[in-house]
């Protein structure tokens, strides 16, 4: 398997799982703390499992595309930060990965900036 094929297989299991975890725990959950029916319960369970599906989904997809980015122009914790508007300790980069370590919700903001970088450098090409 490519590392392609394996990069944009990555949030789809990521999904998956996420989805069935947060399937089991709210069906569980419904069932017998809240004495719910089990149609009800399966239904809820459902709704919840769509939701962390999309979830990690979009969590899974932006880290990919980050890394993506990072490695497509060998960008630097320094670059990163001058182009996000970030501090370099937010980008740490061991033995060439970077390591996300930022909270989540930053990495919309982090994926935006880097594809309006990528979009000005394949212009300029």
């Amino acid at each position: 398997m490519q590392k392609k094929e394996k990069e944009s297989i990555f949030p789809v299991i990521y999904g998956i799982i996420s989805a069935i975890i947060s399937f089991i725990a709210v069906f569980f959950i419904c069932l017998h703390s809240f004495r719910m029916n089990l149609q009800l319960s399966i239904i809820l369970a459902g709704v919840f499992a769509i939701f962390f599906f999309g979830l990690s989904y979009f969590r899974g997809h932006a880290s990919v595309e980050i890394k993506r980015i990072v490695y497509k122009y060998k960008l630097t914790d320094q670059e990163l930060a001058k182009i996000t508007g970030m501090k370099a300790s937010d980008f740490p980069i061991y033995h060439d990965h970077l390591q996300l370590i930022l909270p989540k919700r930053y990495w919309p903001r982090v994926l935006d900036a880097l594809q309006n970088y990528e979009k000005e450098h394949e212009s300029a090409e």
